[in-house]
C-alpha cells in the first residue's frame, strides 16, 4: 500500500485542518489511471479492502482543491502553505513521476510543494523517516494483511517517530483488539480505529498496485495475499 505520511511533530502538519487539506488536494485515482495505466486501485480507507480490519463504509477524501483552500484559510494559511515532500527516487515504481504529480495537484489546493529526493539509506534511517526528521514523505507498506500491523507500527503512541501521531482513544482500541482471539471482534475495533485515522488524517492513503506474475503452464500456484513467492506453494503438474 502506497501513502503520503505527515509527521505531526512538524509544522504545518500539527494542524488537523492542514492534514485534511492535503487529503483533499491529492487525486489518487488520476495517478493510478495516468501514471500506472490503471494497473492498480485506490485505497478508500486507511487500508486496502482485503486487509483484516478494513471498513467498506469508509471513503477516501475526494479530490476537492476548493475545499482544501478553505481548510488552509481556516488554519491560518489563506495565502497558501509551503511544504517539502520527501521520497527516495528509484525505490518504488515511477516514484518520481508520482511525487511530481502529487506536487502539481497540491498546488491547486493552495500548497507550494518542494520535492526532495534522498538515497534510501538516508531517507529511511535515523536522519530521515525513522528518526522523525521528515515532515512529509511518500512511502509504501508491503505485505499488509492485517490493519493492526500498520496501525501499531505507525500510529500507536511511542512506537515510532515516523509520524509522531498520538491519540489515546486509538491506542486503547489497538491494545484491546490485540488481546482478543476472535477475529470478528477484532475487526469491529480495527474499523473504529480506522475511522479515527481518517478523521485525524495523519496520512493520505493512495493505492495498491497490481502484482503481475508470469508462470509456466505446468505450474500450479496461486498468488498469496502477503505477496510472498514461496517454492513450497508451487507444484509441477
Amino acid at each position: 500500500m502506497y501513502f503520503l505520511m505527515m509527521n505531526v511533530a512538524h509544522k504545518p502538519f500539527d494542524n488537523k485542518l492542514v492534514r485534511q487539506a492535503v487529503n483533499y488536494s491529492v487525486d489518487a485515482p488520476a495517478i493510478v489511471k495516468n501514471i500506472f495505466d490503471g494497473i492498480g486501485y485506490t485505497i478508500e480507507g486507511p487500508v486496502g479492502p482485503r486487509v483484516i480490519g478494513a471498513d467498506p463504509k469508509l471513503k477516501r477524501y475526494p479530490y476537492d482543491p476548493k475545499k482544501a483552500k478553505e481548510l488552509l484559510a481556516q488554519a491560518g494559511y489563506a495565502q497558501g502553505c509551503d511544504v517539502q515532500l520527501y521520497y527516495s527516487a528509484g525505490r518504488y515504481p515511477k516514484d518520481r513521476e508520482v511525487c511530481q504529480a502529487v506536487a502539481a495537484q497540491m498546488v491547486k489546493g493552495g500548497f507550494r510543494v518542494e520535492l526532495i529526493s534522498q538515497e534510501w539509506v538516508l531517507f529511511w534511517g535515523p536522519e530521515g523517516v525513522n528518526g522523525g526528521k521528515l515532515p512529509f514523505y511518500y512511502n509504501n507498506r508491503g505485505s499488509l494483511t492485517d490493519a493492526d500491523t500498520f496501525y501499531d507500527q505507525y500510529f500507536r503512541t511511542g512506537t515510532t517517530k515516523r509520524c509522531n501521531y498520538s491519540n489515546p482513544e486509538l491506542d486503547k482500541l489497538i491494545d484491546e483488539q490485540q488481546k482478543i482471539p476472535d477475529i470478528k471482534k477484532r475487526v469491529v475495533l480495527l474499523q473504529q480505529a480506522g475511522k479515527i485515522l481518517m478523521e485525524d488524517a495523519p496520512f493520505v492513503p493512495l493505492y495498491n498496485l497490481a502484482s503481475i506474475y508470469g508462470a509456466a503452464k505446468n505450474l500450479a500456484w496461486k498468488m498469496r495475499p502477503d505477496e510472498k513467492v514461496l517454492g513450497w506453494d508451487m507444484k509441477i503438474v
